[in-house]
């Protein structure tokens, strides 16, 4: 239940603030490309941390631990990140354009951001297990 409500609350707040805009004739669909793409940067933040565990040695002493499967999932993130942060200035320049183009009958900024987002869920489900 926690996992729905961390990740559907951005969805919540683009639902609550596309209402609002709608009841001032503001444009509704200028801001959701670009909010959905930070929300999903925002969840690969902290996947760049690595998962440490403590050793001890027969000696008494302390080593940390790092799987080589979460360093390579970590530096995978980093790449994602960045090339994410290139989408996202991408997904924003569409956003402020007047001539909107369209894929699958929605503005493109809109399905970029939304696959940004699903890819973030993705990301931080993965890390639960990696």
């Amino acid at each position: 239940m926690h996992s729905i409500i961390i990740y559907g609350f951005p969805i919540i707040l683009v639902l609550f603030e596309a209402f609002l805009r709608s009841l001032i004739n503001v444009d509704t669909f200028g801001f959701v490309g670009p909010t959905l793409a930070a929300t999903g940067i925002s969840f690969m933040v902290p996947l760049t941390r690595l998962k440490v565990s403590e050793v001890e040695s027969s000696l008494g002493e302390k080593w940390v631990q790092v799987s080589k499967r979460d360093q390579a999932y970590v530096n995978l993130v980093w790449l994602l990140l960045f090339i994410s942060l290139f989408l996202w200035f991408w997904v924003c320049t569409l956003s402020i354009k007047s001539d909107t183009s369209m894929l699958f009958d929605f503005p493109t900024h809109v399905i970029v951001g939304a696959a940004m987002y699903v890819v973030g869920i993705v990301l931080s489900s993965i890390k639960e297990v990696v």
